[in-house]
């Protein structure tokens, strides 16, 4: 894979996007041997153990390409879902998911079994990188940006193809809609990040996720581009500024009094 077609990718978001941080290449790994140079890994590089989203969110943020391994996953929700840990029975009765995001038992279970996963030991890990830099053909594409901006992507998505964009919410586990799903359905999502992305990853309340398989990129540059040049779409959004303003009835008044008194230095 030619890193500068890459960097030509994220060149071409940037010109209809504006991103305030790096778009991110996600690849699922079956060799500790598939890892570009200078990657980084948490627990031995760091001295810590991250979440999915937190390794996102350096990618995006700081330009460094991290790699989780089962050992340097702090997050068993998102370790599961990547297959790195097992389903045991306690997960899949919604143990985890009761009284903090589920009334019941029952409730949760059904929470699990919708979240994306990836087949247990399939993968020993996932890398994130900044796409730009990336030296590895992604799996899945993942952009943060506001409403606006992930707006015009699903605006990109949908001029070939018309129709309506469909995405889920659980509000928990995003990791797995932006990594696993696009690269499960081939199809790209926007999502609302959850609770964890915000307080690990630190997503910003204005930030929205938009992700897509990597096999999509062409199809949506080309869709970034025509939506543009037609001009109705753009970002950032064209504010209609050719009218008249309302005013408070004091200053309505005023104005018809100016109007009756003459221009300034009139007779």
């Amino acid at each position: 894979m030619d890193t500068a077609d890459m960097a030509e990718i994220e060149d071409r978001l940037n010109q209809y996007l504006r991103l305030a941080s790096f778009p991110v290449a996600i690849r699922f790994v079956k060799s500790w041997d598939e890892l570009p140079p200078r990657t980084k890994r948490p627990l031995k590089d760091m001295d810590n153990r991250f979440t999915t989203c937190q390794a996102i969110s350096m990618a995006r943020r700081y330009g460094w390409v991290i790699a989780l391994g089962r050992e340097d996953n702090s997050c068993v929700l998102g370790a599961v879902a990547l297959g790195l840990e097992k389903r045991l029975p306690h997960f899949e009765e919604g143990n985890l998911c009761v009284n903090l995001y589920t009334e019941s038992l029952n409730a949760g279970r059904l929470s699990e079994e919708s979240v994306p996963r990836l087949a247990e030991g399939e993968f020993i890990g996932v890398i994130a990188a900044p796409l730009g830099r990336t030296s590895f053909e992604p799996h899945s594409v993942v952009i943060y940006g506001n409403g606006a901006q992930i707006m015009r992507l699903g605006q990109a998505w949908l001029w070939n193809r018309g129709g309506t964009l469909e995405s889920r919410f659980r509000g928990r586990v995003d990791c797995a809609d932006i990594a696993i799903a696009p690269f499960i359905t081939g199809e790209p999502q926007m999502v609302v990040p959850c609770t964890g992305d915000r307080i690990f990853g630190q997503v910003q309340d204005h930030e929205i996720a938009f992700s897509f398989p990597y096999s999509a990129a062409g199809e949506i540059l080309n869709g970034l581009e025509a939506t543009h040049k037609a001009g109705a779409t753009r970002y950032p959004v064209t504010n209609w500024l050719n009218y008249t303003g309302g005013f408070p009835p004091a200053y309505e008044d005023y104005r018809q009094m100016l109007d009756e008194a003459g221009p300034p230095g009139g007779e």
